[in-house]
């Protein structure tokens, strides 16, 4: 019966992140266009990695910020990785990859999992909270306590803001802000 107790609230949690998730990935300030063509990206890279029989889909996150595609994750071997990049360049729309992918054949537990997940809503909460930012064009992954932020923001200050938000969390080893300043170029 204790078991039961200590799961129900990092499922809560877990339920927690997918509805902000949403939320944010359907409210976004950008024009319905240029997000549907990120979605469609994202969706097309993630279908190559479901197709291909040596890398394990569920092991890697696909972001696409105009057409900027970011793996982050975990892999067994330099050739998956190797592989997962390949495909990624390979999809129609991609115009740059960055390589997150980490090297290794320990496999995360729950509770690295939760730990992620829990320093990626505190950063949201915290980015939320901050009339600098926009939170819905900003895009927080975690793994293994590296934070990555992703998407653009109106100035450089705001940039500089969410990263210093990023690093003071909790739990956060290191942060890769990949944070675009300024109007989408085209």
């Amino acid at each position: 019966m204790q078991l039961r107790g200590s799961i129900r609230v990092p499922i809560l949690m877990l339920a927690a992140l997918i509805a902000l998730t949403a939320f944010a990935a359907c409210s976004t300030t950008r024009p319905i266009g240029e997000q549907a063509d990120d979605h469609l990206i994202a969706s097309k890279v993630k279908a190559k990695f479901v197709g291909d029989p040596e890398i394990n889909p569920f092991n890697i996150d696909v972001d696409s910020v105009e057409g900027v595609v970011t793996l982050t994750g975990r892999v067994d071997d330099g050739a998956t990785r190797d592989e997962a990049v390949k495909l990624a360049r390979e999809t129609d729309g991609v115009r740059d990859v960055i390589d997150r992918i980490r090297v290794t054949t320990e496999q995360k537990t729950v509770g690295e999992h939760v730990d992620d997940v829990a320093i990626t809503t505190k950063i949201k909460a915290k980015l939320a909270g901050d009339a600098l930012l926009n939170t819905f064009n900003i895009d927080v992954d975690t793994n293994d306590g590296v934070v990555t932020l992703s998407g653009r923001v109106a100035t450089a200050e705001a940039r500089e803001t969410a990263e210093r938000i990023a690093r003071e969390t909790q739990g956060v080893k290191a942060v890769h802000n990949d944070l675009r300043v300024g109007d989408r170029t085209p």
